[in-house]
């Protein structure tokens, strides 16, 4: 499967910036994870047209693919953008702005269809210097989320009050005429299926899931997916940026994003003032190969690094002599004998390679991978569904974002495509040698197609070129790459900066995980220099992982009310809050007190414990209240009550399968001040 999830429900803790998760704004990895047929186990959210504001998918051209080395924007015939009050339900804040723009389906033919492109901003605080574009990755991850998540957060963490933050969901990407070439039905059926099919009935599903989407994009589609390309969105990104009346504009891109910024600086250079392209994609120069192989030893590395965490942490709910050899276990076993889930899903091995697959993303769902494992062991599949969901782009309600069809209509419009490999049976063991877990399950077929379109491109969108990455311009430029990054390997973040030229500068970071923005202090400090005051970074930084919190000295001295349980491990609840060890330090216990009257009495102990309360928070959840508190040493304590209620929200559903029924969970967050 293509991409990885991206998180966008990181919430802000108390006001305390660095306390969101906005590494939740990570995202994705850009290759398959198998290297093979990116439709094949993808399919769609509802709908059976592209939404065009001519309302229609007419052929615009011939049957020849667009030349991204074509036409530009031209500024004068782009309108300017109107912003106004935000209708869309997850743009709550009262100080986002939204709006929409035109932009031409074809820039070959501006006067033909056009796409509506989503947009939404924080408006600059004071003094307005410009704009700064955010991409998550994908491709096909909504821009438009993470902004009304935590784009306040991102402003005021990377020191930008002068600059608006403006987020947008790209060509074919759920409200800018997301791609939907089969329905939620569809990709419900199709979501996990049993990639060692025992039975014809299994096989069936599988081929039905490879042809079913290709027939459904031509029927919706025509020949216009072509034209949901990198270089097309790029050219949008600039007719932003002309709607916005700026001369310049500056860019944050994460994952595939850091190679949409490129591709904007290679067709744009004079028009970029700054970018930060944090965990480095550059898919040009890599062998047939690389291409199959990089992320699929990518993540069998991230895999055994949390297997021998888990192994040396007690704590650890999946601990083991030999963590691989359990999961394998229960790999096996759901495998034999799926687990039948609340909403009568089938839960099987494939529901458990990508949970994993999503948790490998970031070092705070490790415990909550870890969770979810040992309940799908004792027969509870709710942990596993929650993750792998997550991944997919699924909602708690069975409807689907468009991540997972338009993912494979951009990369091959963009010409990221993954072509046979000349020889199939040497490649095939080296994938089972290099990565025996997470490409355990390709087999031959999976490498060869007699007609050469192992990825569907052909039919899909025709064959294109990928733009090379060529960067000539003034603007000060910072890529990212990390040593343990699962998705996006270092050698892409060398060879992105050796191609952006002199004015570009490589950090490096030594932690795990994919995109440190907000994650890790160094890093964020050096991306919020380039983007705020135009400084890079001196060559050859080198970023460490920010150390964890210690318990404060006074903490053992927290009185509970009665009705509180003892402290309990709900690791999920904390990765819901974006809220990890190097953050604060936290406990959670739980009560069957309504989240009101829990909250009261726990006020009552801490008052009584010479603790002032710092006010409250609203974090525009449901059936939650969060209020700071000053300790006696003048430390801040922040404490979240969440009732039942609050686990029913979108914020923090991916939680709900840990915590028990009609329950209250209280978490405590020690900040150091």
């Amino acid at each position: 499967v293509a991409a990885m999830q991206v998180r966008h429900r990181g919430v802000r803790v108390f006001d305390v910036a660095a306390a969101v998760v906005a590494a939740a704004l990570l995202a994705a990895g850009c290759t398959n994870d198998s290297g093979v047929s990116v439709q094949a186990r993808t399919s769609a959210t509802a709908g059976s047209s592209p939404d065009t504001t001519a309302g229609s998918t007419a052929d615009t051209t011939g049957d020849t693919a667009p030349d991204d080395s074509g036409p530009t924007t031209d500024p004068a015939s782009v309108g300017t953008i109107e912003w106004g009050e935000c209708t869309d339900e997850s743009a709550d804040d009262p100080v986002l702005e939204c709006a929409t723009l035109a932009v031409p389906l074809d820039y070959d033919n501006p006067s033909g269809d056009t796409l509506s492109i989503a947009l939404v901003r924080v408006p600059a605080v004071s003094d307005r210097q410009g704009a700064v574009l955010f991409n998550p990755g994908g491709p096909g991850g909504s821009g438009f989320d993470p902004i009304a998540a935590s784009g306040s957060v991102i402003q005021s963490e990377l020191g930008l009050v002068h600059f608006d933050i403006v987020g947008f969901d790209p060509r074919g990407v759920d409200r800018s005429g997301g791609i939907k070439c089969v329905d939620d039905a569809f990709q419900d059926e199709h979501l996990y299926l049993d990639d060692t099919p025992d039975t014809p009935e299994e096989q069936q599903l599988l081929d039905e899931a490879d042809q079913g989407f290709i027939d459904g994009c031509k029927a919706n589609y025509g020949d216009t997916l072509k034209f949901y390309s990198t270089a097309n969105t790029a050219r949008d990104m600039d007719a932003i940026r002309a709607g916005l009346g700026d001369e310049q504009m500056s860019f944050l891109g994460i994952s595939y994003g850091t190679y949409l910024g490129a591709v904007y600086a290679t067709l744009f250079p004079d028009r970029v003032r700054a970018m930060v392209l944090d965990s480095a994609y550059e898919p040009n120069g890599d062998s047939v190969e690389e291409q199959y192989l990089t992320q699929l030893v990518g993540f069998e590395g991230a895999f055994n690094e949390w297997a021998k965490w888990c192994q040396d942490n007690t704590d650890c709910a999946f601990n083991a002599s030999d963590v691989g050899a359990r999961w394998d276990a229960l790999l096996q076993q759901l495998d034999e004998a799926p687990l039948t889930g609340d909403d009568g899903r089938s839960g099987n091995q494939s529901t458990l390679e990508r949970a994993t697959t999503a948790a490998l993303y970031s070092q705070g769902d490790w415990p909550v991978l870890a969770d979810a494992l040992a309940k799908a062991e004792a027969g509870d599949p709710a942990g596993i569904f929650a993750l792998a969901d997550d991944y997919n782009g699924r909602n708690p309600d069975g409807t689907f974002t468009t991540l997972f069809q338009s993912i494979g209509i951009i990369q091959c419009a963009s010409g990221i495509r993954t072509p046979p490999p000349d020889d199939p049976e040497g490649l095939l063991a080296k994938i089972k040698e290099q990565a025996p877990r997470f490409g355990g399950e390709v087999t031959l077929d999976d490498l060869v197609d007699d007609s050469g379109d192992v990825d569907g491109c052909e039919q899909l969108t025709g064959i294109t070129d990928v733009v090379p990455v060529d960067y000539a311009g003034d603007g000060p430029i910072v890529v990212v790459g990390g040593t343990n990054d699962p998705a996006t390997p270092i050698r892409w973040a060398q060879e992105m900066t050796a191609e952006l030229g002199p004015n570009t500068r490589m950090v490096t970071y030594t932690g795990e995980g994919h995109g440190q923005l907000l994650v890790s202090t160094c890093v964020t400090e050096i991306e919020a220099a380039v983007l705020a005051d135009l400084s890079l970074p001196d060559e050859g930084v080198v970023c460490d992982p920010d150390p964890a919190v210690e318990e404060p000295e006074w903490w053992s001295n927290l009185a509970f009310p009665s009705e509180f349980s003892d402290v309990v491990a709900l690791p999920a609840v904390e990765a819901a809050l974006g809220i990890t060890d190097t953050l604060g330090y936290s406990e959670t216990r739980t009560t069957e007190l309504d989240a009101q009257a829990a909250a009261d009495a726990f006020d009552a102990e801490l008052a009584d414990a010479g603790f002032q309360s710092a006010g409250n928070q609203d974090l525009g959840i449901d059936d939650t209240i969060e209020t700071g508190y000053f300790t006696p040493d003048g430390d801040l304590l922040v404490v979240i009550v969440m009732g039942p209620a609050a686990f029913d929200t979108d914020d923090l559903a991916g939680a709900k399968p840990s915590v028990p029924a009609d329950t209250t969970v209280v978490l405590y967050l020690y900040l150091p001040q």
